[in-house]
């Protein structure tokens, strides 16, 4: 495994998406910038306003800068995290297709490029810091791991989102006792339970396999990452 490290990837990828094709150069309004994944894998591309990009590849986290003029983009200090995997020379071709400049279109709400790669619209991920009126908090982060405070002990473990669903597993906690630890124990046992989440203006709610409501979290004590 290659020791995890930032990594700025080599100007030369440009000439390789240079050779690659283009296509239409007409006008194009509609903006790139949003949350986008490539079908059928977990490779997702997140084009920030600020003209920031970020994303999962098939091995690495990968991050950068990038500007628009027109229907064109520019990917440029590009870097990646350096770990090891059996699709890394998928993950190579992936960073080859989209560095540097080439054109863009979207097309039935799919951002495609000229480097060869398309992406559909991602969906909307439960990243982030939420909290109840009670004070009960939970927080997704990006690398699949989540942690809050209950009504007791704090709580962590793993969480797997596919689409709209949502699974939390290996949920541990700091064993400490309290008056509310009923009501800890209740809500500890119903995140067993949260197979997927819905975010609307009211806030981030967790549900069951039913779609019944496990736990809401106030949309006025939710905390952007």
């Amino acid at each position: 495994m290659r020791k995890t490290a930032l990594v700025v990837l080599a100007v030369a990828l440009v000439g390789i998406v240079a050779a690659a094709g283009c296509i239409s150069t007409a006008a194009n309004s509609d903006s790139p910038v949003g949350d986008w994944i490539i079908s059928g894998t977990d490779v997702t591309l997140s084009l920030n306003a600020d003209g920031t990009f970020a994303g999962q590849s098939y091995v690495n986290r990968y991050f950068g800068e990038y500007t628009l003029d027109g229907n064109k983009i520019t990917f440029t200090q590009m870097g990646s995290t350096q770990m090891f995997g059996p699709e890394i020379e998928k993950e190579d071709a992936f960073f080859a297709a989209l560095a540097g400049e080439q054109t863009y279109e979207i097309i039935d709400g799919k951002l495609v490029l000229s480097g060869g790669l398309t992406f559909t619209e991602a969906p909307e991920s439960v990243v982030g810091s939420w909290e109840t009126a009670d004070g009960v908090t939970i927080s997704f982060f990006e690398d699949g791991t989540f942690a809050g405070k209950g009504p007791v002990n704090n709580y962590f473990g793993n969480y797997v989102q596919d689409g709209e669903s949502l699974t939390l597993e290996q949920v541990g906690n700091t064993q400490m006792y309290g008056p509310e630890i009923e009501a800890e124990d209740a809500y500890f046992a119903s995140l067993k339970n949260v197979a997927g989440f819905t975010i609307t203006d009211a806030g981030l709610t967790l549900t069951d396999a039913e779609g019944k409501v496990i736990q809401t979290f106030a949309e006025e004590s939710f905390v952007e990452e």
